[in-house]
């Protein structure tokens, strides 16, 4: 395939310079050849000479100095916009990869929170609570939540959650009844405002923010817990800091 001649075209300001140029050299040598006389001019002195000449040519000189500035300037503006798209596309690249790197993330931190939400519903119907499951049918479900399933136990929480809606005492006692619900409880809720607060500075549309408070088992959980502690979910649209990271005593559960 042949390759198209690339096309070379000269900035206006150039041919506008070249023009009044040659104008006022042709101007400059018509007054030397009819009114001074080429003869008169090549016997005088050299200083006067040297003199006709630099009045002669200082105005070109100017007019290319005038024309270099903006020529300059015009430079410098397509090299400051080339610089603003490349930052720009750099952002883009660093905004790809930021996303990139929080769904590789957020694999991992829905694994976490599945094994949190286990080891709290062990804690809730196993042998040292309701009794409702025994160590081999937890073992049984774990492997079930092994095989690709991270969000079964999460699901497990929240049907107890709503079996007891309607009992406000039996969802504090379910949550916050004991040390070991109430650090499972805790740490499933900070876990995930942290998770949160990455997917709000990777989204700045809220879709997937809004997808993992209001759409995932996780977010139905971390809402029922943050009901059971009194206070009101993140909200999406204006994430700061996770809720609890700046508590006084009383704000905590008992």
């Amino acid at each position: 395939m042949s390759e198209q001649p690339s096309t070379f075209t000269l900035d206006w300001r150039v041919i506008f310079g070249l023009g009044v140029t040659v104008c006022w050299i042709g101007a400059g040598m018509a007054y030397l050849l009819a009114i001074v006389g080429w003869d008169n001019f090549i016997h005088l002195p050299t200083a006067d000479i040297g003199s006709f000449l630099e009045g002669a040519f200082a105005p070109l000189a100017f007019l290319w100095l005038v024309i270099g500035h903006f020529m300059q300037q015009k430079e410098i503006t397509a090299n400051t916009k080339a610089v603003t798209l490349q930052e720009e596309s750099a952002r883009r690249h660093e905004m790809h990869a930021r996303r990139d790197s929080y769904f590789k993330l957020l694999g991992l931190i829905q694994d976490q929170l599945g094994t949190i939400a286990g080891f709290h519903y062990m804690s809730v119907c196993g042998p040292t609570g309701t009794g409702e499951i025994s160590g081999e049918e937890f073992t049984e479900q774990r492997a079930i939540a092994s095989s690709g399933d991270t969000a079964w136990f999460v699901r497990k929480m929240l049907s107890l959650a709503m079996n007891n809606r309607d009992d406000a005492h039996q969802l504090k006692e379910i949550f916050y009844g004991t040390d070991i619900r109430t650090r499972h409880s805790e740490n499933f809720r900070n876990t995930f405002a942290k998770l949160l607060q990455a997917a709000h500075s990777v989204d700045m549309e809220n879709m997937v923010t809004n997808a993992l408070l209001y759409g995932s088992a996780s977010g139905m959980l971390y809402r029922v817990i943050q009901h059971v502690r009194g206070e009101e979910a993140l909200n999406p649209l204006n994430i700061s800091t996770p809720p609890g990271t700046s508590q006084t005593a009383d704000e905590k559960p008992a």
